[in-house]
């Protein structure tokens, strides 16, 4: 050891040292991944950027219209194909937690996101053809447009993160209820 300042000392990385590296790193993806999935749904919150990336870009058209192909580029995704087409590490496990979730909790979950999408594709639509009637100066058409869409997609966006948050929508009410009551709303 160079006990001398400014000494800089030979150092080696001997396959053992590159072992131990690997190993933590190993073990660092695999506590990673685990913290992907909510222990209390399943679920994996991180799906969620696809819903708060259109919601954020809703939001900031009416100062930023040079947001409008963004938004008219932006397509919803199901949890499964998120997670198919996702670098994240721990993409497997979530898709494989997610398939053995409770079939009546997984079916309230899919109909609050196919809502959400549904909203999405909704406020791309409604903010296209205010685009493409000429209030691409982002007016008060399109302004109105914008919040109207994104309050709606903030209800149910929170929706969607009560059930990936808590495994739950209200508390004390029977998901087989909560879905009786979405799918007749449909």
């Amino acid at each position: 050891m160079c006990r001398v300042q400014g000494c800089v000392e030979s150092m080696s990385l001997s396959e053992d040292h590159n072992a131990d590296f690997e190993s933590a790193g190993a073990d660092s993806l695999e506590s990673r991944a685990m913290a992907l999935v909510n222990p209390a749904s399943g679920l994996a919150n991180d799906f969620l950027n696809v819903y708060n990336e259109i919601l954020m870009l809703i939001e900031l058209l009416p100062t930023m219209p040079e947001l409008a192909d963004d938004i008219a580029a932006w397509r919803p995704a199901s949890y499964r194909a998120y997670f198919m087409q996702s670098p994240l590490p721990g993409s497997d496990q979530a898709l494989a937690v997610y398939a053995g979730l409770d079939p009546g909790f997984r079916a309230l979950f899919e109909a609050n996101v196919e809502k959400l999408a549904e909203s999405g594709v909704d406020a791309v639509d409604a903010i296209s053809r205010a685009v493409a009637a000429g209030a691409d100066d982002c007016g008060e058409q399109i302004a109105a447009v914008c919040a109207q869409s994104a309050a709606h997609m903030r209800g149910l966006l929170h929706a969607t993160e009560l059930l990936i948050n808590h495994g739950h929508l209200v508390e004390g009410r029977e998901p087989q209820a909560i879905a009786n009551e979405l799918f007749s709303a449909a």
